[in-house]
């Protein structure tokens, strides 16, 4: 491995840990806004339904490591290594310095934003403008779903959220005095009338004590496994995006390095590359995610147990959907609109203090920061 190659191998990882501590809030930020569990605990599940859906990439992540490799490029166009230097770099330094300042951001944004500022860099010699991009493929593979997606979540979370506050009007209210707030987010039964002043309140009678409990623990068996579903789609969604460059760097490799490949399994070269971004990404979901997860999980909206288990399903169910199909949806975007969903629904008004303008300010510029980066970063490898 020539050391051009192991520094764009080193860059990928860095990302993959950048990407780790960014996003795993996406997953579990519920979890710790309605006060179910603690940030450690939640880091720690989100962490194990991560890896488990980057390892699934091997199965179901050929079509987004396709896109990313040369679904947006010109098929004349020659990746080199100043063109995967400079997206790898673009992506990584903009993940990295908001991932440090606490701004939930889109890798996926930050990636394709890389690939076009790139090979923007590598048209100006050739004088072809944008002949490297397929602008087509970009605009209706890349852009639209990653436009669409938050505008999906939003209406899709405001529906579920209404459906599921419909079935639930049994679950008792709170109300002052019943009991503190906080305790009725973990545990709505816990505001539950007696029978008696229920009888002279004219509310229904209280369930029997052990179908409180039943339900109960039915609820927050739910938004746990919402929660890991949540994760597992943006392991499935991320990891094969990563790693895309990293298997890129190695078809740059001289014929004798790969010459211990040809008698491997196809998948094998393609393999390695995902297990590492996974591993190195769940390490970055357990020491660097904390700051992203406190803004998301406190600042954005107030959640209760219903709304906490519908942001995690509308969230899961588009990154799901979107990934086997190779589009690269964004997991920070598509949760950040299911939150907007509840908050619109709730008609939550800003505040002073309100986190949505900084987090909506970060999906516009980073593209065109990564692309920015990417380009200079290119320009300046090729003078030499």
């Amino acid at each position: 491995m020539t050391p051009g190659i192991l520094m764009i191998c080193l860059l990928v990882l860095l990302l993959a840990w950048a990407n780790g501590a960014n996003d795993i809030s996406k997953g579990v930020a519920t979890l710790v806004g309605n006060g179910t569990t603690h940030a450690k605990r939640a880091v720690l599940w989100g962490t194990l339904w991560t890896m488990m859906g980057g390892l699934a990439a091997l199965l179901w992540g050929a079509a987004l490591i396709n896109a990313f490799t040369t679904g947006f490029l010109n098929p004349s166009f020659i990746v080199d290594m100043t063109f995967v230097t400079g997206v790898t770099l673009g992506a990584t330094t903009w993940v990295i310095f908001a991932t440090r300042v606490g701004l939930p951001v889109s890798t996926t944004h930050a990636l394709l934003g890389g690939i076009v500022g790139a090979a923007l860099a590598s048209s100006v010699n050739a004088t072809n403008g944008t002949g490297n991009l397929q602008t087509s493929a970009v605009a209706s593979k890349a852009l639209l779903p990653l436009l669409l997606s938050p505008l999906i979540a939003i209406g899709l979370c405001m529906l579920l959220l209404l459906a599921m506050r419909y079935v639930a009007k049994k679950v008792p209210a709170w109300s002052p005095g019943c009991c503190p707030q906080e305790a009725w987010q973990k545990n709505p039964f816990v505001c539950a009338v007696p029978r008696s002043a229920s009888a002279v309140k004219g509310r229904m009678p209280e369930p029997h004590p052990r179908n409180l409990v039943t339900v109960e623990r039915v609820w927050t068996a739910l938004h746990w496994l919402s929660s890991g579903a949540t994760s597992f789609a943006r392991g499935l969604n991320d990891v094969p995006k990563i790693a895309a460059f990293m298997i890129l760097a190695l078809t740059l490799a001289p014929p004798a390095s790969l010459a211990l490949t040809q008698t491997t399994p196809s998948w094998l070269p393609q393999a390695w590359p995902i297990l590492l971004v996974t591993l190195v990404m769940g390490a970055g979901c357990l020491w660097g995610g904390f700051k992203v997860l406190n803004v998301l999980a406190h600042r954005v909206t107030p959640l209760d147990a219903s709304s906490g288990l519908v942001a995690n399903m509308g969230t899961s169910m588009l990154v799901l959907a979107a990934s086997p199909l190779g589009l690269p949806v964004s997991t920070t975007h598509v949760s950040t609109g299911a939150l907007m969903g509840i908050r619109w629904t709730d008609r939550i008004k800003p505040s002073q203090h309100d986190t949505l303008k900084l987090i909506l300010f970060g999906w516009v510029i980073t593209l065109p920061i990564a692309a920015i980066v990417a380009a200079t970063s290119s320009l300046l490898m090729q003078q030499f």
